[in-house]
């Protein structure tokens, strides 16, 4: 990691990394310091409502264009680029709909609403351009989408500090950010929906079994922030906060250990004992889970958090197992055999919608929760290693 960060032509990548990172938590962050806590409340679940429409739409539609982004032939690759583009609309269109029962399941106002559409919209929109970016290695392009999107957020603070309607920041943020994304999009809108859904429907049915993995694995990072949502809607403007702090170090081993070794997962060169037994590992999710605890026992001091210190404690070994679980589940994700596990994460996926409605009908604490989720996710950590180490 210190090779990367020393190279300059990574400099603008780390630096919008940071950004990406840094710009919701440091919203809500000042949320709670200041005492907007209506305001806090309404962004947090805007970006939770955004966030849960991301996972149920993060449908990997672009794995054939990819892998024939390179291909020689012009007329494959067109036909490729062409069938990418059509999925997207569709997807686009469908995700907007799905958006609707989202809210509704939070029980949310109108402006919580419109705003997450716009929100999702252009998350949506910069997610598949960042791709083909990144894919064309043009990170300084990236860079300034990148940052452009992540700083413009920061026009909310406007809503608490001078009572600008929320809904009218929204569209200005979307505004703003379609017309820098325009010179990007390129797609011809002369669709045959009907045509389009039923083709992108068989699609989905052909791949089925990578999308549902897919769509387990998505769940697993996001469901303990819907419960939170839906269950203890008082606290999620600090849970989600917390959540962003000590999910940094996953990111981290995101961006600079599972895709510096990409390829090495991709052809199954890397098992799982290489990487628990690997220092530069070690000493990336070592350094910023230190780095982490500092920054949540500073927030923590200063006397304003709600959670108490075993609450604190329960998240972040919560973040330390899904650390592991992360690479596990991208080794798995690339082995021949993926399929053998989809029965386990069905079963997982039960568990979690039992304690779910263990909280919810049984009225427990945000106190009496964490632990059962820390419980959960170690015991399927363990139950999933004993699989991997049988079936390896």
């Amino acid at each position: 990691m210190i090779s990367f960060f020393k190279s300059i032509k990574n400099k603008s990548y780390i630096f919008s990394r940071f950004i990406s990172v840094s710009i919701k938590p440091l919203m809500l962050f000042v949320s709670l310091a200041l005492g907007y806590k209506e305001f806090g409340t309404v962004i947090a679940m805007v970006f939770l409502v955004s966030s849960v429409n991301m996972m149920l739409c993060s449908v990997p539609i672009f794995r054939e264009f990819f892998i024939n982004f390179d291909n020689k032939s012009t007329l494959k690759k067109k036909y490729f680029k062409n069938k990418y583009k059509s999925q997207i609309v569709t997807l686009f269109l469908i995700s907007i709909i799905l958006i609707i029962p989202i809210n509704q399941f939070f029980e949310n106002s109108i402006e919580i609403f419109i705003c997450s559409l716009l929100i999702f919209s252009v998350d949506k929109i910069y997610d598949e351009i960042q791709r083909v970016l990144i894919l064309k290695k043009d990170f300084n392009a990236w860079s300034t989408i990148t940052n452009f999107k992540n700083i413009i957020l920061i026009i909310f603070l406007l809503n608490p500090i001078i009572n600008i309607n929320i809904m009218y920041l929204g569209v200005t943020y979307f505004l703003i950010n379609f017309f820098k994304y325009y010179a990007y999009i390129n797609l011809s809108f002369n669709l045959k929906i009907k045509k389009e859904i039923k083709r992108f429907s068989f699609s989905i049915w052909k791949n089925k079994k990578i999308y549902i993995m897919n769509y387990f694995l998505l769940f697993y990072t996001i469901g303990d922030k819907v419960v939170i949502g839906k269950n203890f809607k008082e606290d999620l403007t600090e849970y989600i906060f917390l959540s962003y702090i000590l999910s940094v170090p996953l990111l981290f081993i995101l961006f600079f250990y599972i895709s510096k070794y990409r390829a090495e997962f991709v052809n199954n060169l890397i098992s799982f004992k290489d990487v628990i037994f690997s220092k530069k590992f070690n000493y990336l999710l070592i350094s910023t889970f230190f780095l982490a605890s500092v920054i949540v026992l500073f927030y923590y001091n200063l006397s304003f958090s709600k959670f108490s210190l075993a609450s604190i404690i329960l998240l972040l070994l919560i973040h330390f197992i899904k650390a592991y679980s992360l690479i596990l589940d991208e080794i798995v994700y690339w082995k021949s055999y993926y399929k053998d596990f989809l029965f386990f994460e069905f079963l997982f996926f039960i568990s979690f919608t039992i304690v779910i409605l263990l909280t919810s009908y049984l009225d427990l604490t945000l106190d009496i929760f964490l632990p059962m989720l820390l419980i959960l996710f170690f015991v399927k950590f363990i139950f999933k290693m004993i699989i991997f180490i049988n079936k390896s």
